[in-house]
């Protein structure tokens, strides 16, 4: 055994021992409130979203916030209808008509509203909403509300297509998305704004291409398996970050080579302020005891905990395979928790349910 290998698995058991007597954790899945799903993605924007469907007729609205200070709420609404050239999107909140947009209007000032860093658009006909005090005043309306009605024209017809859109639990979606952002109390908040001047939320940069690594990060992950034989193009859309860190380290989560069909290989590499670099293996769990792995699948960031989740697919579904937790501790990836489920029978994911393999529930305290 190298003494490199020996000192990745001793890590990889002292990472374990820590993480015995972690507290209980977030829930596997992102939170729903009634019909609001809230997350965030890796780069710490967040947002609050609701799918409803009117026979063939379905839309999407969601409530999106970038993690900078100074960012303002963006309303995004997709749907699967063709809205012609011309015509008037409406809403109404109770019977009480809020807003009523001319389409062509709302077309034209699309490229006026910067979308956040790695945001990704549903399929679909997409807009932003009009930011800024328009956009203040339907919040406002939304949370005070029982439900939303948004009509609108279709093409080729004089009738409009109207989809009713309840809003219980939109209240306690955007209060979760002013806690993880740190923005209760402050003059930014959704919710209940304070007094305290509004501070950035917990983050990590986009990487969008290879050419942003540092030359030293840059090697390592040139030096590892077939990370660098990814199409820049694919690279982009894979939601690479880097976590910015005390005393000017990073930890960088990056893709590892070309995507399969269920899943996407990832690697960390720390960075210290020196520029110096190395590659941060982490812990998972083998029949035969803990083991040390280099590779992440499907990573995803949260910048709220601090922690790394990687949940890899069995299969298309996705409710079968293995998922993990690790958190970063200050100088490695500790695992926090990690669940299996060997069964691929194309049942609706359910991760709550997912059998433990760490920590042990069995395991003495």
């Amino acid at each position: 055994m190298t003494l490199r290998l020996f000192s990745a698995v001793t890590a990889t058991l002292l990472a374990l021992g820590i993480a015995g007597s972690a507290q209980a954790q977030p829930g596997r899945t992102a939170p729903v409130f009634d019909t609001w799903l809230v997350d965030c993605a890796s780069t710490g924007a967040c947002f609050s979203s609701s799918f409803t469907r009117n026979q063939s007729v379905w839309v999407d609205l969601r409530i999106v916030r970038d993690w900078r200070a100074d960012a303002q709420p963006l309303l995004r609404l997709t749907t699967n209808t063709v809205l012609p050239q011309t015509g008037t999107l409406r809403f109404d909140v109770d019977g009480t008509t809020i807003e009523s947009l001319p389409i062509e209007q709302l077309r034209e000032i699309q490229a006026a509203v910067t979308s956040p860093p790695g945001f990704r658009p549903l399929g679909g006909e997409g807009f932003w909403y009009p930011t800024g005090a328009v956009t203040s005043t339907l919040l406002t309306a939304l949370q005070t509300g029982q439900e939303l009605t948004v009509h609108m024209p279709r093409e080729g017809s004089a009738e409009t297509v109207s989809v009713s859109i309840p809003l219980q639990g939109l209240k306690s979606g955007l209060l979760w998305l002013d806690n993880r952002q740190n923005r209760t109390g402050t003059a930014s908040a959704i919710v209940s704004p304070g007094s305290e001047p509004p501070i950035n939320a917990p983050h990590a940069l986009p990487i969008l291409a290879p050419e942003e690594l540092p030359a030293e990060v840059s090697a390592i992950w040139h030096a590892n398996r077939l990370c660098s034989s990814i199409d820049p193009t694919i690279f982009a859309s894979l939601n690479a970050v880097r976590v910015p860190l005390e005393d000017g380290a990073s930890l960088y989560i990056v893709p590892c080579g070309a995507p399969t069909a269920y899943n996407s290989p990832y690697v960390a590499i720390y960075a210290g302020k020196d520029g110096a670099a190395r590659q941060v293996h982490v812990a998972r769990m083998s029949e035969s005891g803990p083991i040390a792995t280099d590779l992440i699948y499907n990573a995803r960031w949260v910048p709220a905990d601090r922690q790394l989740i990687s949940y890899f697919k069995g299969s298309g579904v996705g409710e079968c395979g293995l998922w993990n937790r690790w958190v970063w501790n200050g100088t490695g990836l500790v695992l926090l928790e990690e669940a299996s489920r060997k069964t691929c029978d194309n049942t609706e994911p359910d991760l709550s349910k997912w059998s433990n393999t760490w920590p042990l529930k069995n395991a003495s305290k």
